[in-house]
């Protein structure tokens, strides 16, 4: 499994997204997003695009318009927003098999394992939430200053 930075660019901006106080739902313009975050706009657009398609934002057009999350940040999980922007979540699969007839047990057995591996990495994945991840974010944010 091969995570590009469609996956990053899409854990940044929507931990960008999760307000102080969820009870109010508040629009973000994906300029201010892409500023805060230091994304390309038209690239964070190409992601919102697929994260609306799959229910995780909202978009609302006009001058109070913007992105807000689909569901709070606690309901929605690492594997959603991988599968979101990436696609399946699979294993790294095998390039070539060659002719596959000499010995097609042992593909078959192969195919196997690697379908639990992919169901392994799909669950720990779903055990994450962008609440959590976003927490993470902040406690390892080099700006945050004590005195």
């Amino acid at each position: 499994m091969k995570l590009t930075l469609r996956t990053y660019y899409a854990v940044l901006a929507l931990s960008a997204m999760i307000d102080e106080s969820p009870a109010e739902e508040r629009w973000h313009r994906i300029e201010e997003i892409a500023t805060e975050r230091g994304i390309s706009e038209s690239f964070l657009l190409q992601v919102f695009q697929d994260l609306k398609k799959t229910g995780l934002v909202n978009s609302k057009r006009g001058a109070q318009g913007g992105y807000a999350l689909g569901r709070l940040p606690e309901k929605i999980n690492l594997a959603e927003i991988i599968e979101s922007v990436e696609g399946p979540i699979l294993p790294c699969p095998v390039e070539d098999r060659g002719n596959g007839t000499a010995h097609p047990e042992c593909w078959r057995a192969l195919d196997r394992i690697w379908e639990d591996v992919r169901g392994q990495v799909h669950e720990v994945a779903e055990g994450h939430t962008l609440d959590e991840i976003a927490k993470r974010l902040k406690s390892d944010d080099p700006k945050m200053y004590y005195i």
